[in-house]
């Protein structure tokens, strides 16, 4: 069946219920009972976690970072990564509110983590698995933090090569820790189709034998029902009250109505994969009996009658020999009267 780990007592890989993560990142705009409401949406709408983001604006940027185009009517006038991020950076003292909230409604509760110091806050409130953002995947001395504690993590790709992957992933493996995922991703707010790539699960998959997944940044559901049809066993998809909001990453978020349509297109994807067996479904089986074909008499034939090929007629349904037996019929003497039309059976024959 593949590699599988476990998150929070829930069996990720193949064969296995795709793990759905609600990203709330800084969609709370720093409002605590925001926070809250969006953690009971995705609780309502079938979620398996939610995940924040745990970051101050000193452990990301440089002050002197400059804008980048994906600023433009996403931040401020003239806001610098920097500002932008000290603006909307989630409290550090939310960790076990957010945390204990999660635990009385009974989802779980994770947050990506973006430095070392954030790692120590989220293991302070027991987090039972680490998340790390794609562009983080070069931040080595925290991903050896991460992997030293034990605990299953989950590495998202975006805006890296297969190199940058196996330097990460080596690091783990270096270190001890072998319960891993890797999440294909585009570091692109919004991604745009063009640029997905989707079988590049099957490389991650195939290179790192791995659990894999998909980190979703279009606006709507379709890419990530497609990369549950090519194996991803966890997808993470943004959240937002309000599309309208303000703040970096509502606009590519899914409305609460939205993300239950969501998780219901994913379950129902995994539905229809079903398993790789062909065979007749139970639910064909009046159909596969009424509709399939069989031997029939073509005319009225009377007990004794030798069966020739005139006298036979292959047609629905399938309640008489099947047609594969038609040249053993042939040449066979008829044990009683067989009317026209009707299907021929091993008792019709001496």
């Amino acid at each position: 069946m593949g590699k599988t780990i476990n998150l929070d007592g829930t069996i990720i890989g193949k064969g296995h219920p795709c793990y759905i993560i609600a990203e709330i990142g800084s969609n709370h705009n720093r409002n605590l009972d925001k926070a809250k409401e969006l953690i009971d949406v995705a609780k309502e709408a079938g979620c398996n976690a939610v995940k924040f983001q745990s970051y101050t604006a000193d452990g990301i940027y440089s002050i002197y970072t400059p804008r980048i185009s994906e600023m433009e009517g996403r931040s401020k006038e003239g806001e610098t990564p920097y500002e932008l991020i000290k603006r909307i950076e989630m409290p550090i003292e939310w960790h076990p509110i957010l945390k204990a909230y999660c635990d009385q409604v009974g989802i779980t509760f994770c947050s990506s983590a973006f430095d070392e110091k954030m790692v120590e806050v989220l293991e302070s409130v027991d987090v039972p698995f680490y998340k790390v953002a794609s562009y983080e995947i070069t931040h080595y001395p925290m991903l050896q933090k991460i992997a030293r504690i034990g605990k299953p993590a989950i590495l998202s790709t975006g805006n890296s090569d297969l190199d940058d992957i196996e330097r990460a992933v080596n690091l783990f493996e270096k270190e001890g820790l072998h319960d891993y995922a890797l999440l294909h991703c585009v570091s692109q707010y919004p991604a745009k189709y063009e640029d997905i790539n989707l079988k590049c699960l099957l490389t991650l998959e195939t290179a790192f034998n791995c659990v894999v997944g998909f980190s979703d940044h279009t606006t709507d559901c379709l890419s990530s029902v497609a990369a549950v049809s090519m194996g991803a066993s966890i997808i993470e998809k943004h959240i937002t009250l309000n599309k309208k909001d303000s703040g970096p990453d509502h606009p590519f978020s899914l409305e609460p109505k939205e993300l239950k349509a969501f998780v219901q297109d994913v379950r129902a994807t995994e539905l229809l994969l079903g398993s790789s067996v062909k065979r007749v479904r139970e639910s064909e089986k009046e159909n596969h009996r009424i509709g399939r074909r069989s031997i029939i008499a073509a005319e009225d034939i009377k007990a004794g009658d030798v069966i020739t090929l005139e006298k036979i007629v292959i047609k629905r349904p399938a309640l008489g020999l099947h047609p594969r037996f038609i040249d053993f019929v042939v040449g066979k003497k008829a044990g009683k009267d067989i009317p026209k039309d009707m299907w021929i059976t091993w008792e019709c024959l001496l």
